[in-house]
């Protein structure tokens, strides 16, 4: 394998709740909203912004 493209799930979260709110509030939102993606490799996946898609410090949010 040469890398693993993955996806923020807390971003897909923050914007499917930002965009909500939007819409409620009657404002425009985007149909389509490009919530990105990451390649990881063996030489990147240290790396903390790598390392946090993968290993997301979920007790952080779980309290």
């Amino acid at each position: 394998m040469q890398g693993l493209v993955v996806q923020n799930p807390f971003q897909m979260g923050y914007l499917g709740v930002k965009t909500l709110v939007a819409s409620l509030r009657g404002q425009k939102v985007a149909l389509v909203i490009d919530t990105g993606c990451a390649l990881v490799t063996r030489e990147n996946m240290a790396a903390p912004a790598m390392a946090d898609l993968l290993y997301p410090p979920l007790e952080k949010y779980l309290k």
